[in-house]
């Protein structure tokens, strides 16, 4: 390693010019050494800098997962062989495919939201789906996958497409919350029955009840109180249809039940939301008091 003659700056390894000055450096190549890796590299490089070192790290880990899965099949098999027809290693060795695939998804895989958890859903899934067939019959997989593809849909894919576009991704999300109601009544082997009696229409005047609040972030400027407000009673108003046409269906001459308390809540505070969103000097006066 050199240095400059000129300003005394200390050269990295293999710099045949000074960062500073200029000055080409007049030294034994035994001195000026070989061109290493900048511990800053320049940003200003096409594409993106992946340090060797780091890439070798990560190999050491993808082979060392797969070493672990390796020693757990072998060992997996030898037992079967050694039990004989007592012990079936299959289930395990799927398992352990599988639960050695979580840790090499983020080693393979761009390190992003939807990726990973595009991933981990797709994993979990055909891990439920293994296990539960291990006895040759589905049967509480079908409820937890259908959860888990209705967590991606709400979750991950709004943000799989374009921000302009991510509208579509609500819609489908809020479709598919009917869908998802319909296939767990579906799955019970009966006909379709509180899903499309209960479920779907207060899910429904859940939907319009958040409208509401979501119009209000869209087109104004809510404060925390707004928010907090109109979320309970989003949830008061669901909690109330729920009651509702529970009662409907099991024809009660009652209009409510437990939840008249409820309703009432939910009475109060559409009224303090309507004030504090139409007479200035009620919005004023608790903006200045509740954040």
């Amino acid at each position: 390693m050199a240095y400059c003659v000129r300003c005394g700056v200390k050269l990295e390894s293999g710099a045949t010019v000074c960062p500073l000055c200029s000055m080409e450096v007049q030294a034994p190549v035994e001195v000026i050494g070989q061109p290493g890796i900048p511990l800053f590299p320049n940003d200003n490089t096409d594409g993106p800098f992946e340090h060797p070192k780091l890439d070798k790290n990560r190999k050491g880990v993808i082979e060392l997962v797969i070493a672990f899965m390796a020693i757990a099949v072998i060992t997996l098999i030898i037992t079967a062989f050694a039990l004989g027809a007592s012990f079936s290693p299959w289930l395990p060795i799927g398992c352990v495919i599988l639960g050695g695939s979580y840790l090499l998804v983020g080693l393979f895989v761009k390190p992003t939201y939807q990726h990973l958890a595009t991933w981990f859903a797709a994993i979990t899934i055909v891990l439920l789906f293994i296990i539960d067939i291990s006895d040759r019959k589905v049967g509480w997989s079908a409820y937890a996958n259908l959860s888990i593809v209705l967590f991606w849909l709400i979750a991950v894919a709004p943000w799989t497409v374009q921000k302009r576009n991510r509208i579509y991704g609500y819609v489908l999300a809020g479709i598919a919350v009917a869908v998802y109601l319909l296939a767990i009544d579906a799955l019970a082997g009966n006909a379709l029955s509180w899903s499309v009696t209960i479920a779907l229409p207060t899910y429904g005047i859940s939907l319009v009840a958040s409208s509401f609040l979501l119009l209000r972030i869209r087109f104004g400027k809510p404060t925390i109180t707004d928010t907090v407000m109109s979320l309970i009673l989003v949830v008061c108003w669901g909690v109330v249809a729920a009651d509702f046409f529970h009662l409907r269906t099991i024809a009660s001459p009652r209009l409510l039940s437990w939840s008249s308390s409820v309703f009432i809540v939910a009475v109060c505070i559409m009224i303090f939301l309507t004030l504090n969103l139409t007479l200035r000097r009620v919005r004023h006066y608790f903006n200045n008091r509740v954040v």
